[in-house]
């Protein structure tokens, strides 16, 4: 099929009319690669890229290829994938803002980026990136490359041309939309973050809800705040939360705020019910335990303070919503439930055991456990069993 101009207006509507409705940006770009092959430009590789604002990664990449569907890539600057980029055609769009055209066919020479011996590898016979210019005055890219023999014709390149502004406002749009959840996730966590977006903003919005209710502080934290230095302070923090919030993001559990050195979270049960979800709060506690003996010793090994911890789970009815000012909201979860969790956490120094649990927290589990008395806690109307695992 020989590629026809008038394809050019067709995928402008497409774009505007029908891509911009499509959340998912694998799911666009899929659709979006299939169109573009389907009238007869001769694409059959796709990729996009842009900046993200992650604390893990610098920029998220989608890749097309026609009959092998979308994937997507993560990276991190680093010396080698910095050596790369200089020696990349985006290099050349983002700082210039002009399209690099790589014909695939003509032999290799000296001093051609990088990636082209990859793609002639591939079978590939033609290559062009593109700059998408964003709202905000940056440059992003977007790159095509074709099979056939000859490469793109001037009438494809063309069209690639005329539909290169409305490409770019969808991958703007798709942009706003990963950095909005990226930092939704980050911040609030991926489930609160998910009610957030999904319009629940408003002050005194809330549900009930039964959950395992997990609580953690740091052992001594006073002490080594005046004690350390302010980076090692951090560092030590970090370790801290990294361990805890795997290892409740590993149980399906999620993380709701750090309150200083503490850590509040939640299990809400799924299909398995309350007992699953129980367990999975006590293998997380395990998890914890495990992790931070491995990370204590690599700290010891370079002369930094251990981490000690305390853990306590209970089993109950929580509020979950927002609550807050007119204008600074904070979606959590409060009540006697909470309070009694935070309460049982403050024995496990006095007790010296890294994890407690409630007895209505035993009780849903069904698992064996110490009891080690009944207890005041501070706030709490009746003495309450603790107990250990």
């Amino acid at each position: 099929m020989i590629e026809d101009p008038s394809s050019a207006d067709e995928l402008c509507a497409w774009l505007i009319h029908e891509a911009r409705f499509i959340a998912n940006p694998a799911d666009y770009l899929r659709l979006f690669g299939e169109r573009l092959h389907g009238s007869g430009l001769g694409v059959t590789r796709i990729t996009t890229g842009v900046p993200t604002l992650h604390p893990n990664v610098d920029s998220f990449s989608g890749l097309w290829e026609h009959g092998k569907g979308t994937t997507g890539r993560s990276y991190r600057m680093t010396p080698e994938t910095a050596h790369q980029f200089d020696n990349s055609p985006l290099k050349v769009v983002y700082n210039e803002s002009r399209t690099v055209h790589c014909p695939l066919e003509a032999p290799p020479v000296d001093g051609e980026f990088g990636v082209l011996a990859d793609l002639r590898a591939e079978g590939l016979t033609d290559y062009v990136v593109m700059p998408l210019p964003f709202s905000d005055g940056t440059t992003k890219a977007v790159s095509y490359a074709t099979d056939r023999p000859g490469g793109f014709g001037a009438n494809a390149l063309g069209v690639l041309e005329a539909i290169r502004p409305y490409v770019a406002v969808i991958e703007e749009a798709l942009h706003a939309r990963v950095i909005t959840g990226t930092l939704l996730d980050t911040y609030v966590g991926p489930v609160a973050g998910r009610r957030v977006a999904d319009g629940a903003i408003r002050r005194g919005m809330q549900e009930t809800i039964r959950a395992a209710i997990w609580f953690s502080d740091l052992k001594g934290f006073t002490a080594l705040s005046e004690a350390l230095p302010g980076q090692d302070l951090i560092d030590l923090l970090n370790d801290y939360f990294e361990v805890v919030t795997e290892a409740v993001e590993a149980e399906n559990g999620e993380v709701l705020k750090f309150i200083g050195d503490a850590v509040m979270a939640i299990f809400q049960p799924d299909d398995a019910g309350d007992r699953a979800a129980a367990e999975r709060a006590l293998a997380a506690a395990h998890r914890t335990q495990r992790e931070m003996a491995d990370r204590n010793d690599a700290r010891s090994r370079r002369g930094a303070p251990e981490i000690g911890f305390g853990i306590a789970l209970h089993f109950g009815d929580v509020l979950y919503g927002n609550v807050g000012g007119k204008n600074r909201l904070d979606f959590t979860v409060i009540g006697p439930a909470v309070n009694l969790a935070s309460r049982i956490e403050s024995l496990t120094r006095e007790l010296s055991r890294p994890v407690l649990v409630s007895a209505d927290f035993a009780s849903v589990h069904g698992g064996k456990f110490e009891s080690l008395g009944r207890f005041g806690l501070k706030g709490i109307a009746e003495d309450r069993e603790v107990l250990a695992p």
